[in-house]
């Protein structure tokens, strides 16, 4: 480290302590918290990277106060995001299986805690293709393997989730409805 990475990271020591307090209360009144400090790391990993373009005080604070705003909006369209994505898995698993969700037990509650015990891969392929909206051969390109391992990948997802859900314990090939186990694909239009 040279003597002007130490004058930068001492500059923003300064700023970090100046400005913590007040942005976190910000955020912390405004997110759950468990994501309060994943957001703040989120805001000062902004500050860090475009330090250089802050504006000079007094216009640093309100700076840094938009930063949190446009962190907090993002946090929250996430949040929408992992919610739809719930949904939608608990449309599939309850039109694959009639009468499965009980009023006492919220369906997309299960979904989301079926999906919470897969790898963090199998997540990430649940939520390219269910979220995002992406083709296989899409998503594959993103996680940079072939289509082929990207779709064992999906459908071993997409089966330990529907096998957790079923009212009668997991599904074996053939023998549960078509309608959750078939997810549509849409081809690339070339």
């Amino acid at each position: 480290m040279n003597r002007t990475d130490d004058a930068r990271s001492a500059s923003f020591e300064r700023f970090y302590h100046a400005r913590f307090p007040e942005i976190a209360g910000f955020v912390r009144r405004r997110a759950d918290r468990a994501d309060a400090d994943d957001i703040l790391a989120q805001i000062f990993s902004v500050a860090w990277r475009r330090f250089e373009r802050i504006p000079e005080p007094p216009h640093d604070r309100l700076w840094l106060f938009v930063v949190a705003r446009k962190s907090l909006a993002e946090h929250g369209r996430a949040q929408r995001r992992r919610h739809r994505l719930g949904f939608r898995l608990a449309q599939e698993a309850a039109t694959a299986w009639p009468g499965g969700c009980r009023a006492d037990n919220p369906f997309s509650e299960s979904v989301l805690n079926a999906m919470s015990k897969l790898k963090p891969a199998e997540i990430e392929a649940l939520q390219l293709v269910l979220w995002d909206q992406l083709t296989h051969p899409e998503a594959a390109a993103v996680l940079g393997c072939s289509t082929n391992a990207f779709e064992i990948r999906y459908r071993r997802a997409r089966n330990a989730v529907r096998d957790q859900l079923a009212p009668d314990g997991p599904v074996r090939a053939g023998s549960g409805p078509a309608s959750f186990s078939s997810t549509p694909v849409r081809e690339n239009a070339s």
